[in-house]
Formats: structure tokens, sequence, C-alpha cells
């Protein structure tokens, strides 16, 4: 798997957070950039959620995927 491909949809690449952690095939600042373009596409669907645009991707569960995205960054950082 190379970096682009990771990078246009973390979430369904990876399945969790952890999973990018766990990685053996990214660098450390590639998780984070792999991380934030899925803590920017959490961001635009919960924009789209609040104009009631969502998709069928919408399942609800956008906090906490936010807060394991957040928090595998943070980890990774230290």
């Amino acid at each position: 798997m190379n970096l682009q491909e990771a990078m246009k949809n973390p979430a369904k690449t990876f399945g969790t957070p952890e999973a990018i952690e766990a990685s053996t095939e990214f660098t450390v600042t590639q998780k984070l950039a792999i991380l934030l373009q899925w803590k920017d596409q959490l961001i635009q669907l919960q924009s789209a959620s609040d104009e009631s645009m969502t998709g069928p991707e919408s399942n609800g569960s956008g906090a906490e995927s936010m807060r394991r995205v957040v928090d595998a960054m943070i980890r990774l950082e230290k």
C-alpha cells in the first residue's frame, strides 16, 4: 500500500486509528499525515451532518472516531 492510497480513505483502508499506529509500512510522519486526513474527513462529515447532508457512511459514531483519531495522533507525537 502506498501513502496516496492510504490517504484517500483512511477509515476504509485501516478500519481503526490504532491500526495506523501499529502499521510498519509508514513512518511516524506519514502515520500522522494519514490520521490528520482521517480527522479532516470526520470534520467534513460532521459539517455535512449539521447541514442534513449525510450519506450512508454516516453511522453516528463521529465523536468516538474523532476521539480515537486524536488520541492516536497524541500517542504518535510522544
